[in-house]
């Protein structure tokens, strides 16, 4: 298995390997956690690549279990994963540092058992890496059983500068359409017949993940109307979506659920990661509109596969998504603030202490288009950095202190 881990020709994400390798020699756990199919096992992979080749590691002392592999079926619990480990240290030289490495963790009954336990035994002396792709399965854990002694490493699709390193492509105004419309999970480039199989790929990964991450684990019984929730939620990606007007629309269907029922179903999209929910805000109150939430996509591609994509129509709202994804893949906080007179701001987001406003839009097309998406920025009398986002060829430049910026150049202020 090791062998063949380290012949495998991987492409490193250097976004996340550059952020591990802080935490190198560390005695705590290294967690990766996100929706299926983002690639954290591959990072993984390219990891151990990275540390057996520059010597850290000898490869007989990687211990390396997948539980999406028939190999690894037969670990149940971690009686059977400590059994399996216990063979390894047979031919390990122990008087060097040793790799443990378990992907899909929460597949495996008493795990945080395990882990603890090689944390106790051989933080001195060992890396501990763990992937999970269901938080009700894996955050349980995090906070119970490992608080204070992990490290969370958040993964998430390809950003557009990493679809252009896997694609080979230059960057420009049409390639980053092609993303939009394809998303970012590493797997659309193992695909034969690109073109015409992505989103057939894709169909797959969504009813992978509702089938074993949602209706076996939460015990959901109607499906039908689950499906139909989350196609809403689709279509409805960066527009309020609240219980109760989803329920007051089923009632219109003749179609009777109740809002706490909307409510639960909406929450387990969110606890597998496939969805984002961002909050409002009173700017004034800092208190939270429990009834003006929206919901993201983690992957745009997986939205587009279900529903459609229509740029003439959706296009605001995937910049919108392709914004939010990409502050969240920076580690800001986001909410949205409601101001007076239905206006909003898009995106507040904040990190280290230091807060950002983010307007964003296709193109500002004329001038009541500039308008309309500058205003509720220039309602706000501070000095924090103010941005409005488009896909414009020119920049409309500096307004009021309000930076006018291509959507292409956002993660150069990020």
């Amino acid at each position: 298995m090791i062998n063949e881990i380290l012949q495998e020709p991987i492409i490193q994400r250097d976004f996340y390997l550059k952020q591990i390798v802080w935490f190198l020699e560390t005695p705590i756990i290294k967690v990766f956690t996100w929706m299926r199919r983002v690639g954290k096992s591959s990072i993984l992979k390219s990891l151990i690549q990275n540390l057996v080749n520059k010597g850290y590691f000898p490869k007989e002392n990687i211990f390396y279990i997948n539980k999406e592999l028939i190999d690894f079926d037969w670990i149940k619990d971690y009686h059977n994963l400590e059994h399996c480990f216990q063979n390894f240290l047979q031919t390990a030289d122990t008087a060097k540092r040793i790799f443990i490495g378990v992907d899909e963790v929460q597949d495996i009954v008493g795990r945080e058992k395990f882990i603890n336990s090689c944390l106790a035994k051989y933080q001195q002396k060992a890396e501990i890496f763990v992937t999970g792709s269901n938080s009700t399965m894996l955050s349980s854990d995090l906070s119970t059983y490992l608080s204070g002694r992990y490290v969370e490493f958040k993964i998430f699709p390809l950003s557009f500068e990493e679809y252009s390193l896997f694609t080979k492509k230059e960057k420009s105004k049409e390639l980053f359409f092609e993303y939009l419309k394809l998303g970012g999970l590493p797997g659309n480039f193992t695909i034969k017949f690109w073109n015409e199989n992505i989103f057939r790929y894709l169909s797959d990964v969504y009813s992978t993940i509702i089938l074993k991450d949602v209706v076996k684990h939460f015990g959901v019984r109607n499906i039908t109307f689950l499906e139909d929730l989350y196609k809403f939620t689709f279509w409805n990606i960066g527009n309020i979506v609240s219980a109760k007007n989803v329920s007051d629309y089923l009632k219109s269907q003749n179609i009777k659920i109740s809002p706490e029922v909307v409510l639960n179903y909406l929450s387990f999209w969110t606890k597998v990661y496939l969805f984002s929910q961002i909050k409002s805000e009173d700017p004034n109150t800092k208190k939270y509109f429990e009834i003006f939430n929206k919901y993201y996509v983690c992957d745009l591609g997986l939205r587009n596969a279900i529903v459609g994509c229509n740029f003439t129509k959706d296009i605001g709202q995937l910049l919108e998504n392709y914004v939010y994804n990409q502050l969240q893949r920076f580690w800001y906080q986001v909410t949205i603030w409601r101001l007076s007179q239905g206006q909003e701001i898009d995106f507040i987001a904040t990190k280290n202490g230091i807060t950002k406003y983010f307007q964003v839009c296709y193109l500002l097309s004329d001038e009541s288009v500039a308008k309309r998406e500058f205003s509720p920025l220039q309602k706000l009398k501070d000095n924090r950095e103010k941005y409005v986002l488009s896909l414009d060829d020119f920049a409309w430049g500096n307004t009021d202190g309000i930076k006018h910026l291509s959507i292409l150049q956002l993660e150069e202020i990020l």
